[in-house]
């Protein structure tokens, strides 16, 4: 039964589905938009993962090189290779020597310690009064230090 002269009601459920208003597509189009601004930022992220990974080489550097500083100032004595440094610490060789491409730390030949990654070369070379250490890594770097002996600083007179 049809009714003339009441305007019917339209409602959200009598729409159709059948069209794509104008809104929605405006909606659509701005979270597409999101999505393709937010991929560059992500593919240069992933692309220079290895920046990180050079920083944090830096940073293993710095925290060797202390730990290293003050096992040489402890050390009773020391040999020193091209290759190896090999200190006597309280009755205790404490080897620190290349291995593949790390280096690693034994205590009387027990043990293995990594004490640093990703090394294209290092070198151990006797100075006055203490040992050079240069390293090339994995990224390019180039670390060097010179670390001083105590043992040779006890002999010396103070006025």
């Amino acid at each position: 039964m049809r009714m003339y002269g009441v305007k019917q009601r339209k409602s959200v459920r009598y729409f159709s589905n059948e069209g794509f208003t104008m809104l929605e597509m405006l909606f659509a189009f701005s979270v597409f938009l999101l999505i393709v601004s937010l991929l560059p930022v992500s593919l240069n992220f992933l692309s220079h993962d290895w920046k990180m990974e050079a920083r944090t080489q830096r940073l293993e550097w710095h925290v060797f090189i202390n730990q290293l500083k003050k096992e040489i100032r402890m050390a009773d004595a020391s040999k020193i290779t091209p290759a190896s440094i090999v200190l006597t610490v309280d009755g205790k060789t404490v080897l620190y020597e290349k291995y593949g491409s790390s280096l690693r730390r034994r205590v009387d030949m027990k043990g293995h310690e990594i004490v640093l990654q990703k090394l294209k070369s290092i070198s151990f070379a006797s100075a006055n009064g203490g040992v050079v250490i240069n390293v090339s890594d994995n990224f390019d770097q180039e670390h060097s230090a010179f670390l001083y002996y105590l043992m040779d600083m006890e002999d010396i007179d103070v006025p």
